[in-house]
């Protein structure tokens, strides 16, 4: 009978003991929740290059009632040139982004050589060229993110330097230049490829309307002088498909 107590006594203390050592235990925490994946946002400033091609659709026209041109041309008097070449230079800009929209700002200026030549031709021996060595713009963009990937649209001011020759022959007979003001459409998309990084590709259409403009004659005439310029009216488009790649500032 004593045995059987004790038995008991010792089976309860031990187990008392154990509570009790379980009690003095620290508590284990509950497993933390993995951090959601942060949400890219396009809202800042960059700064970035870029290169492309670059395409001169030009129409010349000439003005003068008894033209230069009159007996070799159609009854308007009208010659198309058009050529491609390269471009590229810098952009910098800002974007701010509510809710998926990103509404932006940006100017950009590129270096070309962008040339053309006439394609019909209205005086048998003379070659018309038109070519772009420079382009700027100062266009508004909107764009859709969808996180690290922007669909956008941009419009806005452009500006370029055209120079223009007709040679005749193969010899030098009019030349000039002009800076022309015009319009810009673009569209594009852009990937954001790190955190501070990324690149874009686009494609622009640009207009320069009609501008009336005087080459200089070259040519000097039977008394030692040179001859009257040449006074006509330039119509001209551009289109460019350019890549580029931008660094971003976090914030404004």
């Amino acid at each position: 009978m004593k045995r059987h107590l004790f038995t008991t006594v010792a089976a309860t203390a031990i187990t008392a003991s154990g509570v009790a050592l379980a009690a003095d235990l620290p508590t284990k925490a509950p497993p933390i929740g993995v951090a959601p994946v942060p949400v890219f946002s396009w809202s800042g400033c960059y700064i970035g290059g870029h290169v492309g091609l670059g395409v001169n659709n030009t129409r010349f026209q000439d003005t003068t009632p008894d033209g230069n041109i009159d007996a070799f041309t159609t009854s308007n008097r009208t010659a198309k040139s058009n050529g491609a070449g390269a471009v590229g230079g810098g952009q910098l800009g800002c974007d701010w982004q509510l809710s998926n929209w990103v509404l932006g700002l940006q100017g950009t200026f590129s270096g070309a050589n962008i040339g053309s030549t006439n394609q019909d031709q209205f005086n048998a021996p003379w070659t018309l060229t038109s070519n772009v060595s420079w382009i700027a713009t100062v266009t508004g963009r909107v764009g859709w993110a969808i996180n690290n990937v922007l669909l956008y649209g941009k419009g806005g001011g452009a500006w370029t330097n055209n120079k223009m020759e007709i040679e005749n022959s193969g010899v030098t007979i009019f030349n000039g230049s002009t800076t022309r003001t015009g319009w810009t459409l673009g569209t594009g998309v852009e990937w954001a490829f790190a955190p501070n990084w990324s690149a874009f590709a686009e494609a622009n259409y640009y207009s320069f309307g009609n501008t009336t403009g005087t080459l200089v004659n070259n040519v000097v005439n039977d008394m030692g002088g040179a001859n009257a310029p040449f006074t006509f009216n330039t119509k001209m488009q551009l289109e460019t498909f350019l890549l580029g790649v931008n660094y971003r500032f976090r914030g404004f």
